[in-house]
C-alpha cells in the first residue's frame, strides 16, 4: 500500500495502540528528524507529494492518533483533544525523542494537537511549523445527529450518502475535499462518529497558551481555502513569541513540493536543518 516507506511501528500508549510510519532512511541522519502530525481527514494518500521530497532531507515519522482507522481502542476508551495530544506526546516519546533534537510539523487538527502536546514534550521540539492550523474546528452543527445512532446505522448512513455529497463537490476541486471523502470511505463508523463530535464541541484553542511555545515557529495559512481560515494562522504567528507568517493561498500548495521547498528554505534559515 505504501512501498515508499521505510517502517512501520505499532506504538502502545496505556490505552490505544496506534500507527507510526517512517520515511527516509539512515542517510538522513544528520538532518533533524521530524515528527509529521496529520489533521483529522488525512492519510498518507493525502501527502504522497509531501512525504517524499521531506523525507528526501529529513528522517519523517508520520504519526496517527486514536482516531484514525489504524488505532485500536478498547470499549469505553475517550477519544478527547486531551487524550489525542496525550497520543502525540507518547509518538513523539517513542520514535523522535530517543534523538534528542527534532522538529514538529503539524497540519490542520493536528497543528491544534501538537499545540496541546508542546507542554508534554520531552524535550521540546527545535522548530516547529504549523500547516493551515484552526483557532476552532470547522465541524458543521448538523455533526450532533450522529450523536444517537449505532455503528450499524451509520455505517449504512455512510454508504447511502457519501456518493450523493461527493457527486455535488466533484466538480469543486479548490476545496480540497478528496481527502475528506476518502476518509468517510475508510473510517471506523464509532470513532468517526466520536471525533467528530470532539471536535464539534471544542472550544477552541487558548491562544494564551502560545507564548510558552518559545522555539521558532513557521505558520502557513491558504487564503483562499474556506476550510482554513488564513486569518486564524495569521492569528496564531502573532501569538506565538517567534512565529512566521506565510501564506500559501490554496490547501494544494500546502500539500505539495512548494510547501516543502517554503519549509526546508526556513528550517535551513534558522540553523534547525542539518543538527546544528
Amino acid at each position: 500500500m505504501l512501498p515508499w516507506r521505510d517502517e512501520v511501528r505499532a506504538v502502545r500508549a496505556p490505552d490505544a495502540l496506534m500507527r507510526a510510519l517512517l520515511f527516509g532512511g539512515a542517510s538522513n541522519a544528520a538532518a533533524d528528524p521530524v515528527l509529521f502530525v496529520p489533521g483529522w481527514s488525512s492519510t498518507p494518500y493525502s501527502w504522497r507529494k509531501t512525504l517524499p521530497a521531506l523525507a528526501a532531507r529529513h528522517r519523517t515519522w508520520y504519526v496517527e492518533t486514536r482516531e484514525k482507522a489504524s488505532s485500536r481502542l478498547r470499549p469505553g476508551d475517550q477519544l478527547t483533544v486531551a487524550d489525542m495530544a496525550a497520543d502525540v506526546a507518547e509518538l513523539a516519546r517513542q520514535t523522535v525523542a530517543p534523538t534528542g533534537r527534532y522538529g514538529v510539523i503539524a497540519a490542520s487538527t493536528g497543528a491544534v494537537l501538537a499545540l496541546h502536546a508542546h507542554p508534554l514534550l520531552d524535550p521540546p521540539p527545535a522548530w516547529i511549523i504549523l500547516l493551515l492550523p484552526h483557532v476552532a474546528a470547522p465541524v458543521p452543527s448538523a455533526a450532533r445527529v450522529l450523536w444517537p445512532c449505532p455503528p450499524s446505522v451509520l455505517e449504512i448512513l455512510r454508504w447511502v450518502m457519501l456518493p450523493g455529497a461527493r457527486y455535488v463537490h466533484r466538480r469543486r476541486r479548490a476545496n480540497g475535499l478528496g481527502g475528506f471523502y476518502r476518509v468517510l470511505r475508510t473510517a471506523d463508523p464509532g470513532k468517526l462518529r466520536q471525533s467528530l463530535l470532539t471536535w464539534q464541541a471544542y472550544p477552541g484553542l487558548d491562544l494564551d497558551v502560545l507564548a510558552a511555545v518559545r522555539c521558532p515557529c513557521l505558520v502557513i495559512g491558504a487564503s483562499r481555502d474556506r476550510l482554513h481560515p488564513a486569518a486564524a494562522a495569521r492569528l496564531i504567528a502573532d501569538r506565538l513569541p517567534r512565529g512566521v507568517f506565510v501564506d500559501g493561498r490554496t490547501t494544494a500548495w500546502g500539500h505539495g513540493l512548494e510547501m516543502v521547498a517554503t519549509a526546508m528554505s526556513w528550517i535551513g534559515a534558522t540553523g534547525r536543518g542539518a543538527g546544528r
